[in-house]
């Protein structure tokens, strides 16, 4: 939009033209005055000097001054006006005689040297100008004879300054012309303007009052010329517009009327819909409620039957004994499954089923549930794989708690649905931006597939594809949708392909982050590398899976798919280091099984089996056959790795019966249910010294009050007094206000955690109750357990260091102090060798055997209880196989050996770590 208005428009097209053609005009005269008045002062002086120069000539030549001085005073005087002066030189510009002598007298000859022009001369001096006329003597012809030269010469000085104020005049005139015509074009623009702009400033008003909705304004002066037009156009305009706005403001009123009778309407059916939402929130808080109470009515009893099963696991126990707790716990775990799928859905209908990213080992998690998952596949004789491609990172950050339930859902569902064949797991990869993977798990099985009109409702709740088939295989339909709503949380995609009777692969994909550090615990891989093994499978899946994961480790494989290949294998081969059989088992097979071990341990000393059966007593009949160890289908990687190494790595032997250390710590267990109280009682008992219990609140809060405890387990729903106001009791006033108090509830709803920490609870637990969390909840939240524990291990002298922590020690031995000790003992004999290995490979900047003997000493230091040197071994692995080199970690290696020598200078303090050692020599 321009800036510059109608005034200013008209001004400008009217000033600017007027304004250059006066200035050019004005301009043109004042110069050719300014000329004509020059050349009039020329032509006067010129005037004067020829009649002059001409009546000189006879003076001159007679040398008459007289005559010719009478003669310039008559012309001067004539002329005064404008003439200075007067003077007739001769031709050696010797003055002869002048009218008037002044200061500047020599301006009006010619220079001494110079000869005297022919014709007449004008030099303008500024205020004045002077003309020189030659003097001639009559009959002169200069071009035939040179001796005929002037006489002299004759200069007038005239004065300029009635010329030049003729000449200022004439400029003030045309400056006062042009001054004139301005003002008069400015006159009449400003009228014009006034005429044009009043009409338009008019209209502008009716426009503004039209856009206001003032229709009835109208023009009624008329205007001139187009104007006139305009505003007739502007008045129908307003017409128009009163028109239609009278029309639209009638439509208003009856569509007002109209929406009124519609709004009282919606009014009245939100009123419904308001009852009837306020009563869905009471039907869903009454189910909220029921579905906790259920829980808690359910995991209760289910707390004390997997709880004393799992007791019971650890006792001597016949085979049929050990079947019957099998069946028990399985039972168990399958009505707990059930319990938390119903919960679960409950979660997502109310859209807050959690998701908690976390660090963990992506191998150890799928092996995990690959390993609760192949009793069901054991059952009905199904191969079960496991196919995780080497390319897949193993430290992640993602939620393993959800994916260990899909995949449990998906691949449980895939078994359930099989009768017969295979059931494969396969985990793919792919880097995506911002440092982020895509893990893609697909689930492939040979059961009775889907048909096409059942697919479309298989993600819907309490839905399977056929309900006899529910009803034949179990199961509430919750699994899938459960698992899609989780999949999507973890910004993944799910799906499936299935043909009826051909069976059916579900796949999802989750989005995961890449974590830096190591989760997992380091393998014996080092022992394991060029050893060769003799790996028998006939199942191919099973096969294909092994051969990816023996080869990733890197043995030299001897694969063979049947007996044939075997034999002519073994006539080859006659010695090989290990024998790795996988075979489908079953009792009338165990003959064959038993011949092929006699017949391989003619070639190799450490056999070991593969089979699908959890069977304890079967297992010791192969073990008693030859069997180096006997492992599950698919065996467990970690387990199968340390029992590949186990010949070639020196662990002492773990004796199970061996009683682990109690802290000498006092506790109170609280609980209305007996069998959870025994249960709680039970497993307390194996931890700490001495267990007290209480069947209510109030029961608790008197012991309280009488008696200082290290720890408090209260139950939550209790008779008498509930676990939350025996809570508060006893902090307020007891001899207790400080112990923490554990909540232990089968109240297992979204936010039931935060709720009771905010009551004034330490810490949360859930039932059913276990174990490893519940030592876990002691060490984190009893201070004093660790020294109690320390100081209840015995009498004997532990060995003392700053870098050791022995209660990580004796968790890593399993709780067994000579165990931890004769661990300890092997590591501080190898440091030595080890720190001269680390020097050399330092001197010699040969990365690949500093990892060698890196990797060595991080995995001895797993299992001894010195965190420090644990991870600072593990971060100096990590960047040499990342490809730095030595070089590049001097410090850490630096800070490494000052460690090793560190510890080596502590042990020399110490006392004899191992009996049967008591001659040996701590190294120094």
């Amino acid at each position: 939009m321009t800036k510059i208005g109608l005034r200013d428009w008209v001004l400008l097209t009217t000033l600017v033209p007027t304004l250059l053609v006066s200035l050019f005009l004005g301009g043109y005269f004042s110069y050719a005055r300014h000329h004509d008045l020059a050349q009039y002062l020329e032509d006067q002086a010129e005037n004067i000097a020829v009649p002059l120069a001409i009546a000189s000539e006879h003076a001159l030549l007679h040398n008459s001054r007289q005559d010719v001085k009478r003669l310039l005073d008559v012309s001067h005087r004539k002329n005064s006006a404008l003439v200075k002066s007067i003077a007739i030189f001769n031709a050696d510009h010797e003055l002869f005689v002048t009218t008037n002598y002044h200061k500047d007298f020599a301006m009006l000859k010619y220079a001494p040297d110079s000869a005297i022009p022919q014709q007449s001369t004008i030099t303008d001096l500024g205020d004045w100008l002077v003309i020189r006329t030659p003097i001639l003597p009559e009959q002169a012809d200069f071009s035939t004879d040179p001796a005929d030269q002037p006489l002299g010469y004759i200069s007038v000085q005239v004065a300029k300054d009635k010329v030049m104020l003729a000449q200022q005049t004439s400029l003030l005139s045309s400056l006062l012309i042009i001054l004139a015509g301005l003002g008069a074009c400015v006159y009449f623009s400003l009228r014009l303007i006034k005429r044009v702009s009043r009409p338009l400033r008019q209209m502008g008003d009716v426009i503004d009052q039209l856009r206001e909705g003032q229709y009835q304004s109208q023009l009624q002066q008329p205007f001139l010329g187009e104007l006139e037009q305009l505003r007739s156009g502007i008045n129908a305009l307003a017409t128009a517009l009163k028109t239609h706005d009278e029309e639209m403001q009638q439509s208003i009123e009856q569509a007002t009327s109209d929406l009124q009778q519609s709004m009282e309407q919606l009014e009245m059916q939100n009123i419904e819909l308001d009852l009837s939402r306020k009563k869905a929130m009471e039907d869903n808080r009454s189910k909220s409620d029921f579905l906790a109470k259920m829980s808690h009515e359910l995991r209760t009893p289910l707390n004390a039957v997997i709880g004393f099963a799992r007791q019971l696991l650890k006792t001597n126990l016949t085979h049929n004994q050990q079947d019957y707790l099998a069946t028990i716990q399985k039972s168990a775990n399958s009505l707990l499954s059930l319990v938390n799928d119903v919960l679960d859905y409950a979660k997502l209908e109310e859209g807050r089923m959690p998701i908690n990213p976390e660090p963990f080992s992506l191998r150890d998690l799928l092996n995990d549930s690959v390993e609760l998952l192949a009793s069901n596949a054991f059952d009905k004789q199904l191969e079960l794989v496991l196919l995780i491609e080497n390319s897949c990172p193993d430290d992640l950050i993602a939620d393993p708690m959800r994916i260990n339930q899909i995949l449990t859902n998906i691949a449980g569902n895939a078994i359930k649905f099989t009768e017969q064949g295979s059931v494969v797991i396969r985990v793919s990869c792919r880097p995506m931006p911002d440092e982020q993977w895509q893990l893609r798990f697909s689930v492939q099985d040979t059961g009775i597939g889907i048909h096409e009109d059942q697919q479309k409702s298989l993600f819907g709740g309490f839905a399977q594809a056929d309900n006899s088939i529910g009803r034949r295989y179990g199961g509430t339909g919750l699994g899938l949708v459960i698992s899609q709503r989780l999949v999507s949380a973890m910004g993944g995609k799910i799906g499936f392909d299935s043909k009826a009777g051909e069976g059916s692969t579900f796949w999802f994909t989750l989005m995961c982050k890449r974590h830096h550090l190591s989760i997992a615990e380091p393998l014996p891989l080092a022992e394991l590398k060029q050893k060769t093994v003799l790996y028998f499978e006939p199942q191919q899946y099973s096969r294909e899976a092994m051969l990816a994961q023996l080869d990733h480790w890197g043995l030299n494989i001897i694969s063979c798919s049947n007996m044939s290949q075997l034999s002519q294998t073994l006539a080859l081969q006659p010695q090989i280091d290990m024998a790795l059989i996988g075979r489908s088992i079953s009792l009338n097979q165990v003959n064959q099984v038993i011949e092929l071990l006699q017949q391989l341990q003619l070639h190799s000393e450490q056999l070991y089996l593969l089979v699908n059966t959890l069977s304890p007593n079967l297992r010791e009949v192969l073990q008693a056959s030859g069997a180096k160890a006997v492992l599950s289908k698919p065996a467990h990687y970690r387990k199968l790795a340390m029992t590949l190494a186990q010949p070639y790595v020196d662990f002492p032997e773990q004796n199970p019966l061996q009683d682990k250390p109690k802290a000498r710590l006092r506790v109170l267990s609280v609980d209305d249910n007996e069998a959870n109280l025994k249960l709680i009682n039970t497993l307390l008992s194996e931890m700490v010294e001495q267990v007290d219990s209480a069947r209510n609140g109030a029961e608790a809060w008197q012991k309280a009050n009488q008696q200082h405890y290290d720890l408090i387990f209260m139950d939550i729903n209790m008779p008498v007094m509930d676990g939350i106001q025996a809570c508060q009791r006893i902090q307020q006033s007891s001899l207790n206000e400080a112990t923490p108090i554990i909540a232990v509830t089968a109240h297992a709803l979204e936010g039931e955690r935060d709720r009771l920490l905010a009551l004034g609870f330490c810490e949360f637990l859930t039932k059913p109750l276990d174990e490893k969390l519940l030592h876990y909840t002691l060490r984190e939240c009893c201070p004093d357990f660790q020294q109690a524990l320390a100081a209840s291990v015995g009498e004997n002298q532990l060995p003392q260091s700053k870098q050791l922590d022995w209660t990580l020690a004796l968790q890593r031995a399993g709780g067994k102090l000579d165990l931890a000790k004769e661990m300890l003992w092997m590591l501080v004999q190898s440091l030595p060798e080890s720190l001269a290995l680390i020097q050399q490979a330092m001197q010699q900047q040969d990365a690949e055997q500093l990892l060698q003997h890196i990797h060595k000493l991080h995995g001895a230091s797993c299992y001894t209880g010195l965190p420090v040197l644990k991870q600072l071994t593990e971060l100096i692995e990590t960047e040499l196989k990342k490809g730095k080199q030595p070089l590049q970690l001097e410090p850490e290696l630096f800070e490494l050996q000052d460690r090793v020598q560190s510890l080596l200078q502590d042990a020399k303090s110490w006392p004899v770590l191992v009996t049967e050692q008591a001659d040996s020599k701590v190294p120094g």
